[in-house]
């Protein structure tokens, strides 16, 4: 599967490359991933700096308080998406504010007719996805709504201590299918498990094979 792959708010592209470096070794050497920046420069992060060289800028997709930059960005994302055919994305893996971001375009594409911009979805630390209602209006706030759901396949992995997004990996999984998610709660904080959390790595893996699994079976 071919991933497009979003970063966390205050980082950078390559930064989540190595956040996730571990989970693709294990996924196996069939898929391959596509890292894009944030144009938006943001300040660092707080707790990544052991993730952080020497000259780096960190950067977000859009300026979390602006309803105009989240639509601005939920734009330029589906032309992206649009134009990327070669290959074409299977999949989304985001980090927090990328999760929030590929979140908000999936429960948005759910409202039209146009099939879903992808097979597969995997919330690292996820934000929860946006009410595109109340963006068009110019207010930013969680979704919040019943009714509508995301319907692709989904892996979702949080930290039971994650005070950067605390409660907001499992009000996300709960808008997805319950058939179609697959979970796997860590014992970290806002973090992705990496070798040194073997068992958390493990079940980060498996959560996420099992998504892959029922998307390659077309269950969607």
């Amino acid at each position: 599967m071919h991933f497009l792959c979003l970063h966390g708010l205050g980082t950078n592209s390559q930064i989540f490359e190595l956040q996730t470096a571990a989970i693709r070794y294990a996924l196996g050497p069939d898929h391959t991933y596509d890292f894009i920046e944030g144009e938006l420069s943001y300040p660092m992060e707080p707790g990544i700096s052991h993730l952080v060289s020497p000259g780096d800028s960190f950067h977000a997709y859009f300026d979390p308080t602006k309803a105009s930059s989240i639509l601005s960005t939920l734009a330029e994302l589906e032309d992206h998406i649009a134009a990327e055919d070669e290959p074409p994305y299977d999949a989304v893996m985001g980090f927090s504010h990328g999760s929030c971001l590929a979140a908000t375009l999936l429960l948005r594409n759910s409202t039209g007719s146009s099939p879903a911009p992808f097979k597969l979805a995997v919330f690292l630390s996820a934000g929860m996805a946006l009410d595109n209602a109340a963006l068009e209006h110019g207010e930013v706030r969680m979704f919040n709504r019943t009714g509508l759901k995301i319907g692709l396949p989904t892996a979702h992995v949080w930290g039971e201590n994650d005070a950067s997004a605390p409660g907001q990996g499992k009000l996300l999984s709960e808008l997805c299918e319950p058939g179609k998610r697959a979970t796997a709660v860590h014992m970290g904080g806002h973090s992705v498990p990496g070798v040194k959390e073997k068992r958390d790595l493990d079940a980060a893996v498996k959560a996420i094979k099992r998504a892959i699994e029922k998307a390659q079976e077309g269950d969607f």
